[in-house]
């Protein structure tokens, strides 16, 4: 979702929500507040928390409304409570919970009080395809057309996707307690998990809870992994704990599916054990009037997913509030979600992440209430020093998905240390240097790189600073003019570092004149490596420039020539495979006490590295990548010079041709 459908989402939100004002009052003043705080703090919500709220105000609209009831779950979680002179006063019932300073009373915020709405406030007369005078009619049936229609809850399944610190465990908890104590006479409600662990951790939470209900064990019996509770003959309730990748469920009939954690379930193989158990637990509901399944989890460290999966789905079925023309069905409606996650454009801009108490805010609704801005600014100054660290704290705390294991980097401040006054022209033959090129094209919004890296060095000898690398690069000015890094892109291009290219096609013989330029200071270029796609152009360019030069020292017959070219000029694939070894010299090369490699004084080295990123696949293999979103974090050079290094390492031959 883009910038503009955000804002057509909150200009659609802002409208229903003055059309729909007294509808919201009279069900409950925070339900109010969040919606309100939607409408007036865009910059603090995600678009699709945003459009979760469009949604749920068309549901208001289109469905029967049961106020008693969501006014009754509130009720049994909180208590009543008054307001003061000195704030919220807890008067009576509800349940408690171990505070900082001994047992206190739960008290919903807002978007607790949006999550409880939308799983308990709406309902719909749903088909029970019996026909009218089949049966004796249910107290919550109607004859409608010959048929019989039931009044049921209409949200079946709910998805909160937060991250940490956000209280996810105490409501999962608490909708596990509610379903226990309140759902069908026969309730099964089980908690589900990728490990015992895990499961268990909710289930204790959820036992205490029932807890306080029969604090003296009367009626109802606890286990290491299961709850019953009999209160008469004709009402019995069970909670247990299930774990993935155990034997085979059978036999179950389930009310309540509680997935926590569904966000770190991964596909092997295809098949996921966690989407096999809540599979399992899901397909015994089918007689089940209202039964539900709510899913609470964080984002993950994982390539592909179900849960990746399904959250791909809620946020297409999102999008269609935006579609005038969409029509909605009951099934699509009975699922419901808060979303809590930075906009999609920020996702990968790890300096926004790290930097914008706006983001923080736009995922974490507990900021200010049991987490500050303190407890992210502790988390992301130990991740600094640590990318396994940061990505968690990226996952874990702004709840943003590292698929393909993508971790951190070279940091820029490891480069500029290495940084000298020197250019590739002051690299002469002569003197021993031999110079491998590596071009990193462009068709438009990226740089133009070209990479060179000189290498002068004997067996035996200290390595330090025996690799030199500089480098070319161009933007073009159509792409410069609507960039945002239009300010550090005209500071270096005043210095020097960046060259300006006019239109909006890239013309590749800049850079030939360029290598010209240099090849002419007395610079022995041994091989240009580059990325065979979108480069006819460029390298039909480099070749005749090449041949044209070959030809004028007569050095070759025009066999040996067309044999020296086709040497000379590399294609480098940009795989995992390729790329792996490369990265690992590289490391060496610049992470030594006593560095081999040094650069040049261009502000681009420092900038690119800080904005690459390694993607670990399969087998171990790894990539560069972009750490950042495509239109501001590039990485060019850093590329061309992976290809330079691979050219070396052919001529060495570390590599077979």
């Amino acid at each position: 979702m883009n910038i503009s459908e955000k804002r057509q989402a909150h200009e659609l939100l802002s409208f229903h929500v003055r059309k729909q004002w007294q509808q919201i009052s009279d069900i409950d003043d925070r339900l109010c507040t969040y919606l309100e705080h939607l409408v007036f703090h865009p910059e603090w919500h995600n678009a699709y928390e945003i459009l979760g709220a469009v949604k749920f105000l068309r549901l208001l609209r289109t469905y029967e409304l049961d106020v008693d009831t969501l006014r009754d779950v509130i009720y049994k979680y909180e208590g009543e409570w008054e307001q003061t002179d000195n704030g919220w006063a807890h008067v009576s019932g509800g349940l408690r919970h171990p505070g900082t300073t001994g047992p206190a009373y739960y008290r919903l915020q807002p978007f607790q009080v949006f999550v409880l709405a939308s799983m308990f406030l709406l309902k719909a007369w749903v088909n029970t395809e019996a026909e009218a005078g089949s049966r004796m009619l249910l107290r919550t049936e109607r004859h409608i057309n010959g048929i019989i229609y039931d009044l049921r809850r209409l949200c079946t399944e709910f998805t909160f996707f937060t991250p940490r610190k956000t209280a996810k465990t105490q409501l999962s908890a608490f909708i596990q307690f509610w379903y226990f104590m309140s759902g069908d006479e026969n309730a099964e409600c089980y908690c589900c998990a990728n490990a015992s662990d895990q499961a268990k951790i909710l289930f204790s939470r959820t036992r205490d809870l029932i807890h306080q209900m029969d604090p003296r064990e009367k009626r109802i019996r606890f286990t290491a992994s299961q709850v019953n509770w009999k209160p008469n003959q004709f009402r019995s309730a069970s909670l247990t704990a299930l774990s993935a990748g155990g034997k085979t469920k059978d036999g179950l009939f389930a009310q309540l599916c509680s997935a926590d954690e569904y966000g770190s379930a991964a596909y092997v193989n295809g098949a996921s054990d966690m989407g096999k158990l809540v599979s399992v637990v899901e397909s015994s509901m089918g007689p089940r009037r209202e039964p539900m399944t709510f899913i609470s989890t964080t984002a993950g460290i994982i390539t592909q997913g179900p849960f990746i999966d399904k959250l791909a789905g809620m946020k297409q079925l999102l999008m269609k509030e935006l579609d005038p023309d969409a029509v909605h069905d009951l099934s699509t409606d009975r699922q419901a979600c808060l979303l809590l996650e930075p906009d999609e454009w920020e996702q990968t801009n790890e300096e926004v992440l790290l930097t914008s108490k706006d983001v923080r805010r736009k995922v974490n609704p507990m900021l200010g209430i049991i987490v500050q801005h303190s407890f992210y600014e502790d988390e992301i100054a130990k991740a600094r020093q640590n990318p396994e660290k940061m990505n968690e704290v990226i996952s874990k705390l702004f709840n943003v998905y590292q698929t393909g294991r993508v971790t951190h980097w070279i940091k820029s401040d490891r480069i500029r240390p290495l940084q000298v006054a020197k250019r590739i022209t002051d690299c002469q033959y002569q003197d021993g240097w031999q110079v491998f090129v590596g071009m990193d094209f462009s068709q438009g919004d990226d740089l133009f790189a070209v990479t060179y890296m000189a290498v002068n060095y004997t067996p035996g000898e200290s390595m330090r600073g025996r690799f030199f690398v500089d480098t070319d690069c161009w933007v073009l000015e159509h792409t410069m003019n609507g960039s945002p890094n239009r300010p550090l892109y005209e500071q270096w291009v005043e210095q020097g570092w960046l060259h300006v290219c006019p239109g909006e096609v890239f013309d590749s013989m800049h850079a030939i004149n360029r290598i010209a330029e240099v090849s002419g200071h007395g610079v022995n270029i041994c091989a240009f490596g580059y990325d065979p796609a979108q480069s006819v152009q460029p390298i039909n360019q480099l070749k005749a420039w090449l041949q044209t030069l070959f030809q004028s020292r007569g050095d070759f017959s025009p066999r040996d020539l067309a044999d020296t070219i086709q040497k000379m000029v590399i294609p480098v694939s940009q795989s995992a495979m390729t790329q792996n070894p490369r990265i690992g010299e590289l490391e060496h090369m610049i992470l030594e006490t006593e560095p081999w490699m040094e650069f040049s004084a261009n502000p681009l080295w420092p900038w690119c590295f800080g904005n690459c990123a390694v993607e670990t696949g399969n087998s171990d293999l790894r990539r560069i990548v972009k750490g950042g979103p495509l239109p501001t974090h590039k990485i060019d050079p850093v590329h061309g010079l992976l290809d330079a290094l691979y050219c070396f390492d052919l001529s060495e031959g570390r590599i077979e041709s």
